[in-house]
């Protein structure tokens, strides 16, 4: 268990109509991920976007990486919502992060 990453350390970026409590919720999400890994999380970035001019299912995009102790981890959804794109990007992390686990420590 780690509990290196805090919400506020979470730096999120936004463009378009991205709604009000997607921040805080995106925030929430990623930092919850720590507590999957031994290692430390050194630094976090989340981009939520909304572009009305796309089909009804990727109208929503969050996009995330996290450096775990140099090794970076990505993860991308699109979807009709934010809150789904969010939930969707918070998986995709915790899978990165699983297949991480099975690599040998970055000693760089």
């Amino acid at each position: 268990m780690n509990d290196t990453l805090t919400p506020e350390a979470v730096t999120v970026e936004t463009s378009g109509q991205v709604p009000a409590g997607a921040v805080t919720e995106a925030r929430e999400r990623i930092a919850s991920v720590s507590r999957f890994t031994a290692r430390p999380i050194l630094y976090a970035r989340v981009n939520l976007a909304y572009s009305p001019s796309l089909s009804p299912g990727e109208r929503c995009a969050a996009r995330a990486v996290l450096d775990v102790n140099g090794q970076p981890v990505h993860a991308q959804a699109e979807a009709e919502t934010m809150h789904l794109a969010i939930v969707e990007v918070q998986h995709r992390l915790r899978v990165g992060l699983d297949r991480l686990s099975y690599r040998p420590a970055h000693r760089g």
